[in-house]
């Protein structure tokens, strides 16, 4: 049960990312290029899905903040650090620099394989080529840093 409500969510997340443009790199671009303000070109559609995301999300994450396990079964794992450090701040320039570059984030990249694109292909493998470099990195730092001590 728990696998068929997984990939229920996982394809209805996908799907409503195709539906509401997020997996077109040419609309995320229009919405992030502020500067289209000034002459009428920006297409602040996306501002529309943002919002309709966090009616949706936010009452959702009250109730699970509210309950000790899932619905399916299992136990709820929610964030509880809420410092700003270093990694925080880094990770979030590196997602907004990607993100404006060429208009995907890892959801809708993922998403978007389904079109079968080249550039589409190529983001995902160097997103997932960041993601291994990052892992080795950290478990690098982290054994310096084990043996400084």
């Amino acid at each position: 049960m728990r696998i068929l409500a997984s990939a229920f969510c996982g394809a209805l997340f996908g799907l409503g990312l195709i539906i509401s443009g997020m997996t077109d790199p040419q609309k995320v671009l229009g919405f992030l290029d502020i500067a289209a303000i000034q002459t009428g070109n920006w297409d602040p559609s996306l501002a529309f899905v943002m919002a309709g995301a966090l009616v949706i999300a936010f009452p959702i994450f009250r109730f699970a903040q509210s309950r000790r396990t899932a619905i399916c079964g299992g136990t709820i794992e929610l964030p509880k650090r809420r410092d700003i450090d270093r990694n925080l701040v880094i990770g979030g320039l590196l997602f907004g620099i990607g993100w404006g570059m060429v208009g995907y984030c890892p959801g809708p990249a993922i998403s978007a394989l389904a079109f079968g694109h080249i550039e589409t292909i190529i983001f995902v493998i160097a997103m997932i080529a960041g993601m291994i470099v990052h892992k080795l990195m950290m478990n690098t730092l982290d054994q310096a840093a084990i043996a400084q001590k």
